[in-house]
């Protein structure tokens, strides 16, 4: 049965974009040839979810487009969808983690945004968060983390900096 993962970078205080959907202040941090284990994490995926903010914006930057992957984008608005393997999905979403798991054992990129990601945190659906801490003070923008509907206890399983100043933080769910 395939995890359901979170991997995603956030300001030092918290902020995933600014307040109008840039993310250019990751920029330098790619640039320096690091990939964070993306490449890895990526391969070990079959699926991917994400909110349709997110979706508009890798529609807009085709670069971050998630193909070779099934998509769902939590929508109930008409988008036009980027090819045969993206759906919508206006579920429930314990509902569409027990689909995916009946058509696939590959593990279930939650992509973002910040509103997604704690919808599945208050239904006890992420299995791994793979957070990465970048060094940089946004001041305002986007949380990470908006909506939780009670506290959400985690387990730090492993700690990586990175020679730019970037920490993953690999944590699990606690039941």
């Amino acid at each position: 049965m395939g995890k359901v993962c979170v991997y995603i970078a956030t300001s030092l205080d918290g902020f995933i974009a600014r307040k109008d959907d840039d993310i250019s202040w990751l920029d330098p941090f790619n640039a320096r040839g690091e990939d964070y284990g993306y490449g890895d994490f990526i391969r070990s995926m079959g699926t991917a979810i994400m909110g349709a903010r997110t979706y508009e914006q890798s529609l807009a930057n085709p670069e971050r487009l998630l193909t070779g992957l099934k998509n769902y984008i939590l929508t109930s608005r008409s988008l036009p969808l980027a090819g045969a393997d993206t759906e919508r999905w206006h579920g429930p979403l314990s509902e569409l983690v027990q689909e995916i798991r009946r058509e696939s054992e590959r593990d279930i990129y939650i992509v973002g945004g910040g509103q997604v990601i704690s919808r599945f945190l208050n239904e006890g659906l992420i299995d791994e968060m793979h957070l990465f801490i970048v060094p940089v003070l946004l001041g305002e923008g986007i949380p990470l983390f908006t909506g939780l509907q009670s506290e959400v206890s985690l387990h730090l399983v492993q700690a990586s900096p990175y020679s730019t100043g970037i920490v993953k933080l690999l944590y699990v769910q606690k039941s």
